[in-house]
């Protein structure tokens, strides 16, 4: 069913995709082809199908997070279930937004004109990472793959935040999350990070 979200993974707490702790959902399905694209499974994998509201009240059972960061595969491929799940969220939370679409802003902008999901993620959105992976722009910033891609609040709420993102001396943080021969490899891993979390991969068959 079309209004059904398809759903690659959940994490339940993260402190590396964004400011405060974080829940996150990477949706399944993607219209790019990133060279060395860090989630290829959400592209071909398994999924797990939600209904909006189900998703939503996951998020509410939540304790101790503050904030939702949506990841893919390609959030605006599902932009209006995914706005229905924020929405539905904030009317008993008040949360921060965080998405990353490979698409360009201006390019949603366009997009939204015509295409009432898009149009109303976001308006759900507080800040906005958008662009495709580039490997070789690959500059060690933390929370974002390439230079290339962009910083956009659309609202207040990250703005006092932005400067972390510009800090490449801070580095990258990610987690490893192993539980019953399944691995979750959370964050933005830079060169070294991804190499180690392979050889994980490999060693323990994960």
């Amino acid at each position: 069913m079309e209004h059904l979200l398809r759903i690659g993974h959940r994490a339940d707490s993260t402190n590396v995709l964004g400011p405060g702790r974080r829940a996150v959902i990477w949706v399944h399905g993607c219209c790019f082809h990133c060279e060395g694209c860090l989630a290829e499974r959400y592209k071909t994998g398994p999924y797990q199908s939600f209904d909006p509201l189900e998703l939503a009240q996951w998020y509410l059972n939540l304790p101790g997070v503050d904030g939702l960061t949506i990841s893919g595969g390609e959030p605006m491929l599902q932009a209006g279930p995914l706005a229905r799940t924020i929405g539905s969220i904030r009317e008993n939370a008040d949360i921060g937004v965080i998405v990353y679409p490979g698409f360009l802003y201006d390019d949603l902008l366009q997009m939204s004109q015509t295409d009432s999901g898009i149009r109303k993620l976001l308006g759900c959105i507080d800040l906005l990472i958008d662009g495709p992976y580039i490997p070789e722009l690959d500059d060690g910033r933390p929370y974002v793959g390439s230079a290339n891609q962009r910083l956009i609040p659309l609202t207040d709420r990250y703005r006092s935040h932005l400067q972390t993102y510009y800090a490449a001396d801070i580095g990258r943080q990610i987690e490893m999350n192993i539980t019953s021969r399944k691995g979750q490899l959370i964050g933005v891993p830079n060169r070294e990070q991804l190499a180690i979390w392979k050889h994980i991969k490999a060693e323990g068959d994960v």
